[in-house]
């Protein structure tokens, strides 16, 4: 009797910032398998950059490995967006620029002179080589010769997919995810990108989830892949993530998607409030439709905070009454970037007795992250459910936390921490699908003040952190 065929699986590549991960899934958003290491930049070329070929070598060896436990049917790729590579056919003329670089004083003086309008781009200039307009700019002036090679500038994600052996393409969210080359007022080019001439180098654009081809022959050879697996369109990574939700019919709730930068989406706030000063921010989803957001780095503050961790959630979640009584509190911002607060960049620091112990430190820098969170909130007027997604969906006090600050509303976590390989699982097909699907797990949060913490004492410490913070550097 013969064996039924093994369904085919869709192989996802999750550039992140901290991490780059392969993960196997069913096309309807069941994680099979996942294997990961750290992305780290290098400092060893013209500027802080990525190592494409490693990247891609350790994605093809990741292949190769899941190629013989699994029958691949198709891959994606999924990325933060403030990567992009120039390409001359299908390489690389210049290494992909990590957006923590620090720019030359003089870029950084011609690109304020340069830079689109918030209400063009909906996100400040922001800091160093945040911005992919201003990467171009740094590139073409201390690199013109690679510069003219360049046929193409692809986002991280659909350059990985034309390395697989796909067409050169361009997707919305990526092309809408604060690089400053995207009008998403006008649905075009930014002017920047017009007026250097830059806007000739973005390819026609693709949906994420649409074929752009198949694996090439030498992919084939090296990982064993079928000639016959799609390389699809990828995709933005927190537009990835809010996909699933939509695709879960949830398109309605607000949706935290966290790691290193923390995002909160609400799709019914009026664009036409977005404000520049407070970290709002315009995206543009798979399907063209604008969603508010607002984008803070969260999740590097945490850790600066936190120092080592390590502490239990039983022992972070003892801690927290005796720091709020004591009004122990983190201010903003421990990073370079001024968040929710003008002019908060690099002002990090804490009043308040010190904290003393590890769980102390953790406990202060769930505070600071549930504060962050419940600000974004905040000013995006979230009134509905609330689902965190990513890295802190597995923190069980910032999530009770959280709960006890927004008591009329309910916050549940994602049962899954690969949201964002998972959402872009989600695209192969998506075309096809008729009906919402179950692979989204919730687990309803319950709140702090059911755990000894008293919840006017934590509304209290939120109202001064806000006070404090606005105060004028």
């Amino acid at each position: 009797m013969t064996q039924p065929a093994e369904p085919a699986r869709i192989a996802v590549l999750d550039i992140g910032k901290t991490n780059l991960k392969l993960l196997v899934a069913s096309e309807d958003g069941w994680p099979l398998e996942t294997q990961s290491i750290p992305n780290e930049a290098s400092i060893s070329g013209p500027y802080l950059a990525y190592d494409l070929a490693g990247l891609e070598q350790w994605f093809l060896d990741a292949l190769a490995k899941v190629s013989q436990r699994h029958s691949i049917g198709a891959v994606i790729a999924a990325a933060h967006g403030c990567g992009a590579v120039l390409v001359d056919e299908d390489k690389p003329v210049l290494p992909m620029m990590d957006y923590e670089a620090v720019c030359p004083p003089a870029i950084d003086e011609a690109y304020a002179r340069m830079a689109p309008a918030y209400r063009e781009v909906f996100c400040s200039i922001g800091t160093g080589a945040m911005r992919l307009a201003k990467q171009l700019l740094w590139q073409q002036s201390a690199f013109p010769a690679e510069f003219a090679r360049a046929k193409s500038y692809l986002t991280t994600a659909q350059f990985f997919a034309m390395r697989l052996g796909g067409r050169a393409a361009s997707e919305i969210s990526q092309l809408a995810a604060q690089g400053h080359i995207w009008d998403s007022a006008r649905h075009q080019p930014s002017s920047v990108m017009r007026e250097r001439g830059w806007a000739r180098l973005l390819p026609q654009r693709a949906p994420a989830g649409a074929m752009l081809g198949r694996v090439s022959e030498a992919v084939v050879k090296r990982t064993g892949l079928a000639r016959s697996t799609e390389v699809l369109c990828g995709v933005h990574d927190s537009s990835a993530n809010l996909f699933r939700y939509k695709a879960a019919g949830m398109a309605d709730a607000s949706i935290l998607s966290t790691g290193t930068w923390m995002i909160g989406f609400q799709r019914d706030f009026d664009p036409g409030k977005l404000d520049a000063t407070r970290a709002m921010v315009l995206n543009i989803d798979v399907d063209g439709e604008n969603v508010p957001s607002t984008l803070t780095m969260t999740g590097r503050e945490y850790h600066l905070i936190c120092r080592e961790g390590g502490a239990s959630d039983a022992d972070v979640l003892a801690a927290l009454p005796s720091l709020v009584a004591r009004g122990t509190l983190a201010l903003p911002s421990f990073v370079g970037d001024d968040g929710l607060f003008p002019g908060a960049a690099h002002r990090g620091r804490i009043i308040g007795p010190a904290p003393e112990t590890p769980a102390e430190w953790q406990a202060l820098a769930v505070l600071y992250a549930a504060f962050s969170a419940n600000r974004c909130l905040d000013v995006l007027d979230s009134s509905k459910r609330v689902i965190i997604d990513g890295g802190f969906a597995a923190n069980l006090p910032f999530a009770r936390a959280l709960a006890a600050l927004r008591p009329s509303q309910g916050v549940s976590v994602s049962q899954s921490r690969d949201g964002t390989a998972l959402g872009a699982a989600l695209l192969w097909r998506r075309f096809a699908r008729t009906l919402p699907v179950s692979s989204v797990a919730l687990e309803a949060v319950t709140p702090l003040d059911e755990a000894g913490l008293d919840r006017p004492a934590l509304s209290a410490a939120y109202r001064s952190w806000i006070a404090i913070s606005e105060q004028a550097p």
